[in-house]
């Protein structure tokens, strides 16, 4: 294997020029690690590919560019995963971009020999996560069980795109993206990350967006199937209970707090689009995705009134 810090996924398709510019940007943050850039295209039909080779080869920069053709955007991050070569991955998303973060988060792994970095939430400095002792151990740890309740109770927010993994531990425990998910894929590509007790560590900055480098995305143009998410987490509940059979908290606030709460997040993005509450009431029982609006002991308070009347009075559910 070469010696590579840190391999960079970029999944792209028909980003003109922005894939350039996004490697020569990190590229000069980066300059005194050994770095390679996978560029994952999806059937492109502009020049990205061209210029994001060019610019690779002009710099005598490590990477490459692969054709994943037009297949899911899991599809593509996983080739770039099996593709790599660098102690650790990071995946960069042009539409979704954040200010030098990259060597931080690389410090932070090295000095805690960790196998996943994220960032603090957001709305939480560093200092102040570790005075309200967020997701950490009695040591001062990050512990990647808490983090997963606390990820189920959203309690915890951190953007599941700006993550460090180390990328034997992801080929160890056989960790990949669901490929035939384009909704919630990365959400349950995390879970899948911290049920195998990853040495999880949090770098103490405040992530940045990069708005003015960020490819900006027609979104209206895009088919999501919403229902997909309910799948990734139907998956992964099926993985918590082979890989954590014996932790019965966890299986029971997967099934009581995280399925039913999914389930009416999409309910919710039916209601915006339009759809009736007797049409989506059909279609979840349909789909079989009703059963899974049983609350347990784990559920709390509010889910449980939420689901009550989403049930039984759906014509005042989501009204204050």
């Amino acid at each position: 294997m070469a010696n590579v810090d840190l391999s960079i996924i970029i999944p792209s398709k028909n980003n003109n020029s922005h894939i350039s510019e996004l490697i020569k940007r990190i590229s000069a943050e980066l300059s005194e690690l050994e770095v390679e850039f996978i560029v994952i295209d999806m059937n492109s039909t502009d020049n990205s590919v061209i210029w994001a080779l060019e610019e690779i080869k002009k710099n005598d920069l490590r990477g490459c560019v692969i054709q994943s053709g037009s297949g899911t955007i899991s599809s593509a991050l996983n080739t770039g995963i099996y593709k790599s070569d660098g102690k650790y991955i990071t995946f960069v998303y042009p539409s979704r971009l954040y200010k030098n973060y990259f060597a931080e988060y690389l410090r932070t792994a090295d000095e805690n020999a960790a196998d996943f970095v994220f960032a603090v939430p957001s709305q939480i400095t560093g200092s102040e996560a570790a005075e309200n002792n967020i997701c950490r151990d009695g040591n001062g740890k990050v512990d990647a069980s808490k983090l997963m309740a606390d990820m189920i109770h959203s309690r915890v927010y951190f953007d599941f795109t700006a993550v460090m993994l180390k990328r034997e531990y992801l080929l160890r425990n056989h960790i990949k993206f669901y490929e035939e998910c384009s909704f919630g894929y990365v959400e349950a590509f995390i879970y899948n990350v911290l049920l195998y007790g990853p040495q999880t560590a949090c770098a103490d900055i405040k992530l940045e967006k990069d708005t003015d480098s960020a490819v900006v995305k027609d979104n209206a143009a895009e088919n999501v199937n919403c229902y997909e998410r309910i799948d990734a987490m139907l998956k992964v509940y099926e993985r918590i209970k082979l890989q954590r059979r014996d932790n019965i908290m966890l299986t029971e606030l997967f099934e009581g707090q995280k399925l039913p709460a999914v389930v009416l997040s999409v309910v919710d993005i039916l209601l915006k689009q339009g759809f009736s509450h007797q049409t989506i009431k059909k279609s979840l029982k349909q789909k079989g995705y009703a059963e899974y609006l049983k609350p347990n002991r784990r559920t709390s308070q509010e889910l449980k009134r939420n689901i009550f009347r989403w049930k039984y009075l759906p014509w005042t559910y989501g009204k204050n």
